[in-house]
């Protein structure tokens, strides 16, 4: 299988964040939602760092809304960063170079078997009244490929996975393999695209026959990327995955992180940000953002990663 390796980081300020904001619809209307006493030892600045986005300044536009009522309720700039890898995003973290790390389940329980000291404040929703959950999908072409109609179909043909940390893109589609009695490493023939959104990309391209994505990245690939849906045909579907969480590190102040997770649950929604002027609406929030809002952390059950792990035997579980 391929390496995945980390390249160098590279931080963007969001800058201007009311031209940011006015992208999304206007200036902040939100009313101050934690005094200034408390915050003395406050950092200025955090830096925010997720897997999947093109670049630091394409997470920079995407996370502009939230971070907009961030320094406007908190008065804490967010910066960006984007890595292509995990792995990258998990020695940011540990390397104290990124500090809210937006990681899927089964990445966060790496960074926890790998002694981070992190805290989980919010679980990324893509509708509000749900739990996180979300699923991980195989797709592949039907006009190429029509003999692959289920994952039993998937022996010896070229698959993309996304990342070895994935959650959607690799433990889960290794567990429904092995299920099938495929071997996800001498079964098939495995690439590592990078995000779950490239690993559909490059199966609509036809550089693979499958391609594991999930029910996040799918809709994008289809409105963003303007791939016609007819051109990807979902074969497979996976048991449910617990949410994905935003982590933050134990070296920020306590009182600051628990004035993320509050504002995070109770406001970082596209509800919130349309009613309050960062954004022109519902719809145009939750598209840009990738997620409608946030759930308390106690919503996601971790456990089930673990489980998976002793099934898989995946070596990305293993800690040394």
């Amino acid at each position: 299988m391929a390496v995945v390796r980390p390249r160098n980081l590279v931080v963007v300020p969001l800058v201007a964040l009311g031209l940011l904001a006015a992208a999304c619809g206007g200036s902040s209307g939100a009313s101050a939602a934690t005094s200034s006493s408390g915050r003395a030892n406050w950092p200025k600045t955090l830096v925010l760092g997720e897997v999947g986005e093109d670049n630091a300044t394409s997470l920079t536009q995407s996370f502009a809304p939230v971070a907009a009522l961030i320094k406007k309720q908190l008065g804490v700039t967010i910066q960006s960063t984007a890595g292509t890898s995990y792995a990258s995003m998990i020695e940011a973290q540990k390397a104290g170079k990124a500090q809210i790390i937006g990681y899927g389940p089964f990445s966060y329980v790496i960074a926890l078997n790998q002694g981070l000291k992190i805290q989980d404040i919010g679980i990324v929703l893509a509708a509000p009244n749900t739990d996180g959950g979300y699923w991980s999908e195989a797709v592949v072409d039907p006009q190429h490929t029509p003999s692959i109609t289920s994952i039993k179909d998937f022996a010896g043909k070229k698959v993309c996975f996304s990342d070895p940390s994935s959650t959607s893109g690799y433990l889960y589609p290794s567990y429904g393999l092995l299920t099938n009695g495929i071997n996800p490493s001498t079964g098939v023939t495995a690439v590592f695209a990078g995000s779950d959104s490239t690993t559909a990309l490059d199966t609509y391209q036809g550089s693979c026959q499958v391609g594991f994505t999930n029910t996040f990245s799918l809709p994008q690939v289809y409105s963003a990327n303007h791939v016609p849906q007819t051109d990807l045909k979902i074969v497979w579907k996976g048991p449910e995955i617990p949410g994905n969480p935003m982590a933050i590190s134990d070296s920020v102040p306590a009182s600051l992180r628990n004035a993320l997770e509050k504002l995070l649950v109770n406001e970082a929604n596209s509800s919130y940000l349309t009613a309050h002027g960062y954004c022109k609406s519902v719809s145009a929030c939750t598209a840009l953002t990738g997620g409608w809002g946030y759930g308390p952390p106690s919503d996601a059950n971790f456990s089930q990663i673990t489980k998976i792990c002793q099934i898989t035997n995946s070596p990305s579980c293993k800690i040394s």
